[in-house]
């Protein structure tokens, strides 16, 4: 009688949950068909698991031990199952007792007599029983961690074998372990390609992609597909060796793909390259996808990874999917107030609403940050309408002490193509007891100048209700003068960049006096912004603007010292 092995320690924490899941029932299912007290099953491919099953009581020796092997289609080795049945007479009557059920009185009795018996009749139904697990093996690599359309390991593979290569790395070793993805052709072409060439084309010319690269890998080096056209490999080597390979895997899409007799695509493709870190493997593809947009953005075939790049999209990422929360909260979103002076008494005759934002992690966003992000998302419109609704609200308070005061609000290019939008801003001026022309609406150039018919047909609409445009920027690289004429606008505001510029420019103040003299004769009011100096106050009133907004007349103020400010300060503007 045999003593029973020392058993292996199981994988803790299993990387593969999938595969931990199959090695679990798989262990359970030979402990049940063959009555064994342990079961042991190896896996060291296509996935690394040692599961462990063990009911053997104390002091037991080992009355019978097989084996048989798992092997993939190939008939390379998978592993190994192996089964250990426990001679109970050995344990202690107590332990005996304490352990003994129905269910293993039936598995005992369903044992057969002879150990030599057991032995042969075991082995045939536990080969048979290694090579159901290798069929569940092989499919759940098809299911979950392989590409249906190229074959390749898709990215759960990439990232738990990455894992496993770290793992496997000896102390000391000199060269890095580095992830590179090759970005084969940009996102929007594939989706351009789609429309025009068919999804079938497309799939097939991903395949050529593959195909092309694997080629070009050297041996030993696995391909994987990391996302629509970029895929992956990992490799142990040197930053030079590594820009090399990835290098020469750029330079073979520099060659058109021939998709079929019709198809042929001119590509455009890039790479990125990071170091492999144990604690960074969550972010792994992350970081991967972070580096090809980098190299595609600068315009290189080959980038290395810049961690900072990651956590400033990551920064982002976090900010767009807080806009949602930071609407519904109370305390995240407020409006702070800048004045406009008249230059021609000194009145406040107006103040902008400015967004600020507060998150509960990121602290103070700037809205030169976050406005971008949200800008040209469905998001929005949601933001625009919360400053609109808080904006004019304070607006109605503040005119019943102050009938004269106007507000300006800055909108979005997207918010002039809303239907209905002009329809809700005049609903919520009628809401707030808002004054018809005491609402200015601020939009940049690049939203005013297009002709769409939404665009015109709203800003008839707002127009019609009372509601005053400005155009925010003017001078920031859409001025075209000859379309002055032609704008549905009220105010033009200079860009503070140009102001500023004058200081260091004597010929941008030609440019600015110039611009100003035409606006006036075509019968726009003129707003200077960025007055930060005396000077530039004085030359804002030689040129002879309307109004003035910048540091030096007053910085952004909070809502209470505002509404402070607004009380010593005598606002005569007329309505017109």
């Amino acid at each position: 009688m045999l003593a029973l092995p020392a058993l292996p320690t199981p994988s803790r924490p299993p990387a593969d949950s999938h595969a931990a899941a199959l090695a679990e029932t798989a262990t359970l299912l030979a402990a049940g068909l063959f009555g064994a007290d342990a079961v042991v099953l190896r896996l060291h491919s296509p996935t690394e698991i040692t599961h462990v099953h063990d009911v053997t009581p104390a002091g037991a020796g080992v009355r019978l031990r097989q084996r048989a092997d798992i092997h993939g289609p190939d008939g390379a080795s998978w592993g190994s199952l192996e089964i250990f049945d426990a001679d109970n007479a050995l344990a202690d009557d107590a332990t005996e007792s304490a352990t003994t059920d129905v269910a293993e009185d039936t598995a005992i009795s369903a044992r057969p007599a002879s150990p030599l018996a057991a032995t042969q009749a075991a082995q045939i139904a536990l080969d048979q029983l290694a090579a159901h697990i290798a069929s569940g093996v092989r499919a759940l690599q098809a299911n979950h961690y392989e590409d249906h359309l190229t074959g390749l390991g898709n990215r759960h593979r990439f990232v738990l074998d990455a894992a496993a290569a770290m793992s496997e790395r000896a102390p000391g070793v000199q060269v890095r372990l580095w992830a590179g993805i090759i970005d084969v052709l940009p996102l929007e072409d594939i989706s351009r390609l789609v429309i025009s060439a068919g999804l079938h084309r497309v799939e097939l010319a991903i395949s050529l992609m593959a195909e092309r690269l694997v080629r070009t890998l050297p041996s030993g080096i696995r391909l994987y597909r990391l996302g629509l056209v970029r895929f992956g490999l990992f490799r142990d080597d040197t930053l030079e060796q590594m820009h090399g390979c990835l290098s020469k895997c750029v330079a073979e899409f520099e060659a058109p793909l021939r998709v079929d007799d019709v198809m042929q695509l001119d590509l455009c493709a890039v790479a990125g390259m990071i170091p492999v870190e144990r604690g960074e493997l969550d972010d792994l593809i992350a970081a991967l996808y972070s580096t090809s947009i980098a190299a595609r953005s600068q315009g290189r075939p080959v980038t290395v990874y810049n961690r900072q790049v990651l956590r400033t999209q990551q920064r982002h990422g976090m900010i767009v999917n807080s806009v949602r929360a930071a609407i519904a909260s109370p305390r995240q979103l407020r409006l702070v107030y800048q004045p406009r002076e008249r230059t021609a008494d000194g009145n406040w005759t107006s103040v902008e609403a400015l967004l600020r934002w507060n998150h509960p992690t990121l602290g103070d966003i700037p809205p030169g940050e976050f406005i971008p992000l949200v800008e040209h998302t469905a998001l929005m419109p949601l933001l625009t309408d919360w400053v609109l609704g808080t904006g004019l609200r304070q607006l109605g308070e503040w005119q019943r002490a102050l009938p004269a005061l106007k507000m300006s609000i800055n909108i979005s290019a997207s918010d002039l193509k809303r239907p209905g939008f002009d329809a809700s801003v005049r609903r919520l001026m009628d809401e707030n007891r808002v004054s018809a022309r005491s609402l200015e609406l601020e939009v940049t150039e690049g939203a005013i100048v297009r002709t769409e018919r939404a665009v015109l047909e709203t800003l008839g609409g707002l127009s019609r209700h009372g509601v005053e445009i400005a155009i925010d920027d003017f001078g920031a690289g859409y001025s075209n003068l000859t379309q002055l004429s032609e704008l549905q606008v009220d105010v033009i505001k200079i860009d503070n960049r140009l102001v500023r510029a004058v200081a260091a420019n004597p010929r941008a103040a030609t440019i600015v006096q110039s611009v100003v003299d035409l606006a006036k004769r075509l019968g726009h009011r003129v707003v200077v912004e960025g007055v930060e100096t005396a000077e530039l106050k004085a030359l804002s009133a030689h040129w002879g603007c309307d109004e003035m907004q910048g540091y030096y007349i007053a910085r952004p103020m909070e809502l209470s010292a505002m509404t402070q400010a607004l009380a010593t300060r005598h606002v005569y503007a007329t309505l017109h």
